[in-house]
């Protein structure tokens, strides 16, 4: 098994930091490592494309569009999961609804459609068709 080692300086130019940003995560074991001399540090690619999959994961597109009537920087993504959902699967733009997809992923999103809480009846029948299944 051949692995792709990277040193800092791809690192950050990869993921546009600066090499003491890649650093700092390595030394705090944000972004794993392997040390082949005292001075001579490598990063695998894997852990590169790890960093940037959790990245694109955790940011949450604008949601004015569909949190019009409150603080979206109040929201708690988990405590207030079946709010966005909803909100996002009734008024969502396709950006919004990716996210969706990507943070809470078709099965809770489909429990989310059978509780009918939120959804008009009409999106609540395009998504259960859309999802398949019993949803």
């Amino acid at each position: 098994m051949e692995t792709t080692l990277l040193t800092p300086r791809e690192v950050a130019h990869r993921l546009s930091v600066s090499p003491r940003t890649v650093y700092t995560w390595i030394e705090s074991g944000t972004l794993g490592s392997v040390r082949l001399s005292e001075r001579c540090t490598r990063v695998p690619a894997s852990e590169v494309e790890r960093m940037v999959r959790e990245a694109s994961r955790s940011r949450r597109p604008d949601m004015s569009s569909v949190l019009w009537d409150v603080d979206a920087a109040d929201l708690d993504e988990e405590i207030h999961a079946p709010f966005l959902i909803t909100r996002v699967l009734e008024e969502g733009r396709p950006e919004q609804v990716n996210w969706l997809f990507e943070r809470y992923g078709i099965e809770r999103i489909r429990r989310a459609v059978e509780s009918g809480r939120g959804l008009s009846r009409k999106a609540a029948s395009a998504w259960r068709e859309i999802l398949g299944g019993d949803a």
